[in-house]
C-alpha cells in the first residue's frame, strides 16, 4: 500500500527523485513554492515513489517488486484515473519515469489504456538573443501581469487565453502567483492575446511557457512576450529560465531558440486521458501527427462506436485522414458529418491539399455550402 507524504516530509524524498533534475516542479513542490503530492512505498525508507507536480507526474524507484507494483496500480486505477487525486488537472496525466525500465511496466500498471509516448525537449536560458521591444507589431503592447489585469476590468482575456493556466492549481493563490512569479502578456485592443506564464520556481530557477490566441499567431508575439518575461526574470534574481515542450511542437522550440534558450536534454512523457473514449481519440490524433492515417481512422472508428455524440472536429480530422489515404467517399462522409454538427471553418477546409481528390464534386460543393451556412449562425 502506497502512503501519501505530508508536505513536511517531502524533503526526505529528494534523493529518490534525483533522476528528475530537469523537472523543476519536483523541487518546487519539495520547497513548498508550488503544489505537489507525493506517494511512496515507505515514508521512512522510500524505495518507490510517484510525485504529482504542476508540470507532470514523476514515477521513480524500484520497478521489479510485484507487490509494490500492485499497490501502485491500485493507486493509479482507483484514485488518480478517477480524478480523486490530482495536481493541475484531473482528466489526464503526463507521466515521466526514471529509470527508463519503468516504461516496460506501464502496460501492467495501466492495462486499460494504450500508452502514448511523447518525446520532449528541455531548454534553459540565461541570456537573451533578441531585442523584443523592436519586434512588437503596431497596435500591440507588452505588459507585466498584475492584479488589475487578472481582474479583467479594463482589459479582458481573448478566447482561451485565460484558461491556459489555472492559477489556483499552479500557485494555490493569486497572491502567491503575483508575489513570487514573473509573467508578461501581450495586449491588443484591450484584450490579452498572448501570455507567457510561469509554471513553477525553485531557488534561482523558474520555468515558463507561452500561449498565443490562434487569431494573433505568426506575428512574433510569442517570442516577444517570452523575451520580456525572461529579461525581467534574469534582472530580478533568477539565473536560469527553463522551458519544456514536445519535440513535435516545432513552433514551440523554435520560439525558445529564437529567444535564446539552449536545448539541455531530451526525455519522454507518457500521456493518458482518463476517459477511455477520449484516450482513443487522443491516440487517433497522435497517429495522425505521425502520418499513420490508417491507425488514425481505426482509433476514431472505435470512438464513434463507443460514443454517439462527438465534436465536429473529430469528423473533420477523420475526413482528412481518409483523403490522405485516398478514400474520397469516406472523406466526404466525414466532412458531411462535420458540417451537420456545426463545423464552420470553411476557409480552412478549402485550403487543405488532401481534399483535392474530392474538390469540385457535387458532394464537396454541398458540404462547403453547409459549412458556409454554419458560419452565419
Amino acid at each position: 500500500m502506497l502512503v501519501e507524504l505530508k508536505a513536511t516530509e517531502f524533503e526526505g524524498v529528494r534523493p529518490l527523485f534525483a533522476g528528475f533534475d530537469y523537472s523543476l516542479s519536483i523541487e518546487a513542490a519539495i520547497l513548498g513554492n508550488n503544489p505537489g503530492r507525493i506517494f511512496v512505498d515507505d515514508a521512512h525508507n522510500p524505495k518507490l515513489g510517484i510525485a504529482l507536480t504542476v508540470e507532470g507526474y514523476l514515477l521513480t524507484g524500484e520497478y521489479e517488486d510485484p507487490r509494490k507494483n500492485a499497490s501502485l496500480r491500485q493507486l493509479l486505477e482507483n484514485r488518480i484515473f478517477t480524478g480523486e487525486v490530482f495536481v493541475n488537472g484531473n482528466t489526464s496525466m503526463s507521466l515521466a519515469v526514471h529509470p527508463e525500465a519503468w516504461e516496460a511496466k506501464l502496460p501492467e500498471l495501466i492495462p486499460a489504456h494504450e500508452v502514448e509516448k511523447l518525446e520532449r525537449y528541455h531548454y534553459q536560458c540565461n541570456a537573451l538573443m533578441i531585442d523584443w521591444r523592436k519586434s512588437i507589431p503596431e497596435g500591440y503592447s507588452v505588459q507585466r501581469i498584475n492584479q488589475a489585469l487578472l481582474q479583467e476590468g479594463e482589459v479582458s482575456f481573448a478566447g482561451q487565453v485565460r484558461g491556459w493556466m489555472d492559477i489556483e492549481e499552479m500557485w494555490w493563490t493569486e497572491e502567491n502567483f503575483l508575489t513570487n512569479a514573473i509573467s508578461y502578456v501581450v495586449i491588443f485592443d484591450r484584450e490579452v492575446v498572448a501570455w507567457c506564464n510561469p509554471d513553477c520556481i525553485a531557488g534561482s530557477r523558474i520555468d515558463v511557457g507561452v500561449f498565443t490566441h490562434p487569431a494573433h499567431r505568426r506575428r512574433g508575439l510569442a517570442s516577444a512576450v517570452v523575451a520580456a518575461t525572461v529579461e525581467d526574470c534574469l534582472r530580478n534574481g533568477f539565473t536560469i529560465v527553463g522551458w519544456h515542450c514536445n519535440a513535435g511542437n516545432v513552433g514551440s522550440w523554435k520560439t525558445a531558440e529564437k529567444v535564446g534558450f539552449k536545448r539541455n536534454l531530451e526525455y519522454a512523457y507518457y500521456y493518458y486521458m482518463y476517459d477511455i473514449v477520449d484516450h482513443l481519440a487522443e491516440l487517433g490524433w497522435y497517429y495522425y501527427r505521425l502520418g499513420d492515417y490508417v491507425k488514425c481512422v481505426q482509433y476514431y472508428e472505435q470512438v464513434f462506436t463507443l460514443r454517439q455524440e462527438n465534436p465536429d472536429y473529430y469528423h473533420h480530422l477523420v475526413g482528412s485522414a481518409w483523403a490522405l489515404i485516398g478514400k474520397g467517399e469516406k472523406a466526404l462522409a466525414h466532412l458531411s458529418a462535420a458540417a451537420k454538427q456545426g463545423w464552420s471553418n470553411t476557409a480552412y477546409t478549402q485550403e487543405q491539399e488532401e481534399f483535392s481528390i474530392i474538390r469540385g464534386t457535387a458532394e464537396w460543393e454541398a458540404i462547403l455550402a453547409r459549412m458556409a451556412e454554419n458560419e452565419k449562425l
